[in-house]
């Protein structure tokens, strides 16, 4: 008998789909033929929604969906008022009555629910999440909360959901995960790419194919938490078969994102690029894009996951409607009226079987599919010390189409090897390069700063592009720091903390290639570099805009004596700025340098 799944990943903001609950949709709806469904986003907003999928008659009120929504979710009366014909019909007696189920918590229900969990400085977000969920579980059903978070502080997780949820920790990599009594190993499953389509939410990395082809790491560094998530390495994982189930379901993707933690550790290393090349992702790769409303009408023919392809073509007609001239894009809305096709909520697949000969024709005119360019992204990064250790993985990894090639740089002592590493990639003849810079570790500001410019240095010499993202620490199993990014660095305080983050929002996350742009980002030198984290929050970001106004405050702070500097540095640390926090200074000149601190953004 057919159960009813919820699949939800918290409201947070991430780049990467949830892989792991991709392959529970596939297990669920492939192997078991469970009705399954994704949601993220506000939850009572799925609850609203959920209570008027379940009314029928709503075709002649679809235009407007949200307002009845709004009104299930707040009761407000003027989210009706400009509905016309409802007044005084059962239609409006019935949106009464779900507004009153939406306030007693009478939501549909469902057998089994699973949770996400990412990072743990999304905790609140999480919890609040786990909780909610609860009022979507059927009496004698069950809610498996499973992911980063849920691994990595389990026991304090379950204190604050009840132990009615189970956690799950680690990977679903045995049969008898979820208490399931058949063999199936979850983690071999291909994703299903359709519960995308389910949300609103966009994930920027969506048209990517996602997986492993190694799992675990062969380090223990103290400041990762692989050895928890994955703690066995497992030297090879096959991919080629999932890839291409992958394309023969939901279509051809552009890039090859590999989560791996650590590939060039593999005895199968050589095995594992060909298998990459075997699946297009060769030296020079391309390919064209899959035709997404044939493969919608495919699967929505299928019935595999009508929600989700109903509210594919819908958003294909609309896409339609925006390239059409504007008479014929009047046309094809009076159409769509007709048929009921309008908002996903009154679509049906018939009504869109029936329109496909009016629709294709258009879609095929007005969306090119040109051929575009295949990559591949160990997203995780690479290890600099097995790059030097082995020359030749370099030269095999130098057949793929990899862009960017990730090296990690983690801690300033590592720079000869780091160094060596990057020669060797560009040696090999790739150009594109990226790293991960961990600081707020045990490494010091200026180790983060002659980290940046080495990379700066490289580019010119080699002629390479790399891409820098510092990365903040944060002990994510610490119960002081888990829930929250307060932690500090032996060697940081506050203010050095908000002032790489200033620089850093303004450079959208990432540090490039130009010398010019990462002086005036970070400085010239060390002492100039010193002066930005020492600078008000306010004149870092708008430097260029108010030179004058940074310089009269450099002027004045390098004025003060040797006591006063000590003591305008112990307040500024702090980074708090307010009239009690400026009138602990004794000297009245480090008062009046703390007031620049008081500048905002807005002034």
């Amino acid at each position: 008998m057919s159960r009813r799944v919820l699949l939800i990943e918290p409201n947070y903001k991430n780049k990467y789909p949830p892989l792991n609950l991709m392959k529970l949709s596939w297990y669920f709806r492939k192997i078991c033929e469970d009705d399954v469904r994704f949601f993220k986003g506000d939850l009572k907003t799925f609850a609203a929604q959920l209570l008027l999928e379940e009314f029928i008659g709503i075709e002649n009120f679809a235009k407007h969906y949200d307002a009845l929504i709004n009104f299930i979710k707040k009761g407000k009366h003027f989210y009706l008022e400009n509905i016309p014909n409802l007044r005084g019909t059962d239609f409006e007696k019935n949106i009464w009555h779900l507004r009153r189920r939406f306030m007693n918590e009478s939501y549909p229900k469902f057998e089994i629910i699973c949770v996400n969990s990412l990072f743990t400085f999304y905790w609140k977000k999480t919890i609040d999440t786990i909780n909610f969920a609860k009022k979507f579980l059927v009496k004698g059903g069950q809610i498996y909360v499973g992911g980063i978070a849920a691994t990595l502080v389990p026991a304090e997780m379950q204190k604050e959901i009840g132990d009615a949820v189970k956690i799950h920790t680690g990977l679903l990599d045995k049969p008898d995960d979820l208490n399931k009594t058949d063999k199936v190993i979850i983690d071999e499953l291909p994703p299903d790419y359709s519960i995308l389509e389910e949300t609103d939410y966009k994930y920027p990395a969506r048209n990517s194919y996602f997986g492993y082809t190694t799992r675990g790491c062969i380090r223990r560094c103290s400041f990762c938490a692989v050895s928890t998530l994955e703690p066995l390495y497992k030297n090879y994982v096959p991919i080629q078969n999932i890839l291409q189930q992958v394309e023969n379901l939901f279509g051809k993707k552009q890039h090859l994102l590999l989560m791996d933690n650590n590939v060039l550790a593999s005895e199968k290393f050589f095995q594992i690029v060909d298998d990459i090349k075997a699946c297009g992702f060769g030296k020079g790769a391309t390919y064209t894009p899959s035709d997404e409303y044939d493969l919608a009408i495919k699967n929505l023919r299928a019935g595999f996951n009508d929600r989700a392809y109903i509210k594919k073509i819908i958003r294909l007609y609309e896409e339609l409607e925006k390239r059409l001239p504007e008479i014929d894009a009047g046309k094809f809305y009076s159409a769509r009226e007709e048929n009921f096709l309008l908002h996903f909520c009154t679509a049906t697949a018939e009504k869109i079987f029936e329109f496909d000969t009016k629709a294709r024709p258009l879609l095929e005119k007005f969306f090119k599919h040109n051929k575009r360019t295949h990559y591949v992204d160990f997203n995780q990064g690479l290890d600099a010390r097995l790059i030097v250790k082995h020359e030749e993985r370099m030269a095999k990894l130098a057949e793929l189409n990899i862009r960017p090639l990730r090296i990690a740089f983690d801690h300033y002592e590592q720079k000869d090897i780091y160094e060596k590493a990057i020669r060797l990639a560009a040696k090999y003849g790739v150009r594109s390069m990226s790293n991960y810079i961990l600081y707020n570790f045990h490494d010091t500001p200026a180790e983060l700063y002659l980290r940046l410019k080495l990379n700066i240095d490289l580019c010119e010499e080699l002629n390479v592009a790399i891409y820098s993202f510092p990365m903040k620490y944060h002990p994510i199993k610490d119960p002081q720091y888990f829930r929250n990014r307060d932690y500090l660095g032996e060697h940081w305080n506050k203010k050095f903390i908000r002032a790489i983050q200033a620089i850093i929002n303004a450079t959208k996350g990432k540090i490039g290639r130009g010398r010019s742009f990462f002086e005036k980002a970070f400085g010239k030198n060390l002492d100039e570099f010193d002066d930005l984290l020492w600078m008000p929050e306010a004149m870092i970001i708008y430097r260029k805009k108010h030179e004058n106004l940074a310089e009269e405050w450099r002027k004045n702070f390098h004025a003060l004596n040797e006591t006063e500097l000590a003591e305008a540095k112990k307040i500024v640390a702090q980074n708090k700025f307010s009239d009690a926090d400026i009138s602990q200074a004794e000297s009245e000149k480090v008062q009046q340098i703390l007031k620049f601190y008081q500048v905002t953004r807005e002034d």
